[in-house]
């Protein structure tokens, strides 16, 4: 095996609209100090190995369920994932409005927090689990996975079109338009946007505009040439350079430059 990370497409229709793609990673021996930092949306993660996951915040561990997630965070939380051994992990990356239907609770319940599929209420995951991890190859699996996943898709809790409809104008709109005026031109009061928001993404539209934009500045600062930071702040939107570190401070706990040097975080997938 290696440690490559692979990509699978979606292929039920049905699926596409909640799921970006599935995952997988393996190697025989990794050794993971992995720095979790705020990302825009959420994967549900599979262990298939024998090797235990733990969640250590500060000093403290905690045992991962063989199944587990976490919710979107609003901040950083110096919270990191650990393991070491041999490592195989399946995973379901949802688009940000795309969990809600699975997890049947306001997203916003899971904020800012890292559980297990039980924990959450998520009983079904532990059938696929056992599924999957008497499959023979990748191509059982990810069968396992549109079946079981097309299976547990109840229409009675749906997340809405209309608002589909407004968080794509929110992220594909002027960037540098405010909350305020989105509503305003798109005739919607603000405390409605942020119930929807909370109820179907996790976090309110605000955050998760400042979340958005911050994940673009990282993978800028990952995959693109610049020759100073304020070429990211202004092509993000942000005022100024300082209102790009402070905003990226939040999320990443320190500034754009000693994140890179540290590279201490492996980001989520997706």
């Amino acid at each position: 095996m290696n440690n490559a990370l692979h990509k699978y497409p979606v292929q039920h229709p049905l699926l596409q609209k909640y799921i970006k793609f599935f995952w997988e990673i393996k190697a025989e021996f990794m050794q993971l100090n992995h720095e979790i930092i705020p990302v825009r949306n959420i994967d549900l993660k599979f262990n298939l190995s024998k090797t235990p996951h733990y969640l250590q915040i500060e000093n403290t561990s905690h045992l991962l369920e063989k199944v587990y997630f976490s919710g979107l965070q609003d901040h950083f939380r110096n919270a990191r994932i650990k393991m070491r051994g041999q490592v195989h992990v399946l995973g379901i990356c949802f688009f940000p409005e795309g969990f809600y239907s699975f997890l049947k609770i306001p997203v916003s319940e899971c904020k800012n927090q890292l559980l297990g599929a039980g924990e959450a209420g998520l009983l079904w995951t532990k059938t696929i689990h056992e599924r999957l991890m008497e499959a023979p190859d990748i191509a059982a699996r990810l069968n396992i996975f549109e079946h079981e996943l097309i299976s547990g898709i109840d229409n009675k809790i749906q997340t809405p079109g209309s608002f589909r409809q407004l968080f794509h104008s929110l992220r594909q709109g002027d960037t540098s338009l405010g909350i305020t005026e989105f509503c305003k031109r798109n005739n919607i009061g603000m405390r409605k946007l942020e119930r929807m928001f909370n109820k179907y993404v996790g976090v309110s539209a605000k955050t998760y505009h400042m979340l958005d934009r911050f994940q673009d500045s990282i993978n800028q600062l990952f995959y693109s040439d610049y020759s100073k930071l304020s070429d990211i702040a202004y092509g993000n939107d942000y005022f100024d350079q300082m209102h790009f570190i402070r905003d990226f401070k939040r999320f990443a706990g320190s500034t754009p430059t000693n994140f890179i040097r540290q590279n201490n975080s492996m980001l989520h997938v997706g």
